[in-house]
């Protein structure tokens, strides 16, 4: 009888590790995730693919973003809004703008929600002089998990300080 105590007892421990590992697997898929999102966005943006990069938004009115500067309006908010400034940006000939992402991190806030941060270098060529101007930016994206499906509800960017 004692046996089966003891069998019956690493049974349920063995039950309880599975759950946990499953719940912590589960998390990390989440993130990596939600990385792709960001992923996808940036080539979106080098591919100037105006398509791909709505297909990571949600099209909601509430949808927000803060610019990095004034050409951006600052902000813009809801997604009709958004798209315009998003096909403005991918409206211009490949390879005039390159974005890279550098130390993405990930912080869920929930199983429906989560914040990226992330450091961004943009290089813009100019296409007739072939002159390079390299920027570097801080972005914070906030997704929200909408049918399964992880999509940006916010962007917040900001230039580095030049001095």
């Amino acid at each position: 009888m004692k046996t089966k105590s003891i069998l019956g007892f690493l049974t349920c421990l063995a039950l309880v590790f599975s759950l946990s590992f499953a719940q912590s697997a589960n998390a990390a898929s989440a993130e990596e995730e939600v990385l792709q999102v960001l992923e996808t966005s940036v080539k979106a943006l080098n591919t100037s693919d105006s398509s791909l990069l709505s297909s990571v938004w949600s099209h909601s009115p509430k949808v927000s973003m803060f610019g990095p500067d004034k050409a951006s309006l600052f902000l813009t908010q809801g997604w009709t809004e958004l798209d315009k400034s998003n096909k403005t940006l991918t409206n211009t000939p490949v390879g005039t703008y390159n974005f890279t992402i550098h130390h993405p991190q990930v912080t869920m806030l929930g199983d429906n929600s989560a914040i990226t941060t992330a450091y961004l270098t943009l290089v813009y060529t100019d296409s007739s002089t072939k002159a390079q101007d390299i920027s570097q930016a801080r972005m914070t994206l906030v997704y929200q998990r909408v049918d399964g499906k992880w999509l940006v509800v916010h962007n917040h960017s900001s230039m580095f300080p030049t001095e």
